[in-house]
């Protein structure tokens, strides 16, 4: 028993760490792709930002699944959670370390691109107020594009589809009963193309958030450094950190009650899962 209790904190802070290295991957080559191509004009639409992200989201994967179970996506930790896939005890440890990566990764960009920043706003007269342009950055906006035109409502349902979509697949792609699914070397692919996809859907309205820490994280280093206007509002946590947590729940519910049981059915309860 006391094995057991003294294995609890190592276990907890692989765990903590794996999320830490993997969220902090992600966002910084994630986010960095958006900062190159607001600032430099470096890519062209949201295809070429979203490959960026899908293959950030597969190198994350990659490095850290040996340490946690590579969430990087409190909305993720929370489906899992409530599917029992995960114990609700780590939750506090996953959510932890993911929003502690995307801290460091937005401040590491800020550090990196700050001095492109300043020297773009006072290109374009603007000031740290202004929530368009560099501030998009660390602090998503919707409409993510000049001629979108979308409500606080919308973008939530957006966020929520899309982050419903995510799990539904990380679900498929991890059932046992799946027959169709991919290889465990392959599928952090698959779920790195999952996001690419859902950019190139998403994006160019909502800037396709998908993720509260990956929000909240980099907002966090926006409001520190000077985008405190437009860093926080109701309508800033109503679409990237509460649509994303309705949806995964509500993905966590259908897969759990709909269609992993069908999955098992179609399987003629084969040992399988």
């Amino acid at each position: 028993m006391n094995d057991v209790v003294k294995s609890e904190p190592k276990v907890w802070m692989h765990s903590m760490m794996g999320e830490v290295i993997g969220t902090f991957l992600m966002c910084f080559f994630g986010i960095g792709a958006v900062a190159t191509a607001t600032l430099y004009g470096a890519h062209t639409g949201p295809f070429q930002v979203g490959m960026i992200w899908g293959l950030a989201i597969a190198i994350a994967i990659y490095a850290t699944r040996n340490l946690s179970a590579a969430h990087f996506n409190p909305a993720v930790t929370l489906a899992m959670c409530l599917s029992g896939r995960c114990a609700w005890k780590n939750f506090p440890v996953y959510f932890c370390g993911q929003m502690i990566g995307a801290l460091l990764a937005g401040l590491a960009l800020w550090i990196f691109f700050k001095d492109s920043v300043q020297a773009a706003l006072v290109a374009d007269n603007l000031t740290m107020s202004v929530a368009s342009g560099p501030s998009s950055i660390w602090c998503e906006v919707f409409p993510n594009t000049a001629k979108g035109v979308i409500s606080p409502g919308v973008a939530a349902f957006a966020e929520g589809l899309g982050v419903f979509i995510l799990v539904i697949i990380i679900f498929s792609m991890t059932e046992g009963c799946n027959l169709g699914r991919p290889s465990d070397d392959l599928f952090p692919l698959f779920i790195g193309l999952t996001i690419s996809c859902l950019i190139g859907t998403i994006g160019p309205m909502t800037n396709a958030g998908l993720n509260p820490a990956r929000d909240l994280g980099p907002r966090i280093v926006g409001y520190l450094v000077g985008f405190k206007a437009v860093a926080f509002s109701p309508q800033v946590l109503l679409v990237y950190t509460l649509g994303p947590c309705v949806g995964s729940a509500l993905a966590a519910l259908v897969f759990t009650k709909v269609i992993e049981p069908l999955q098992q059915s179609k399987s003629n309860n084969n040992c399988c899962c």
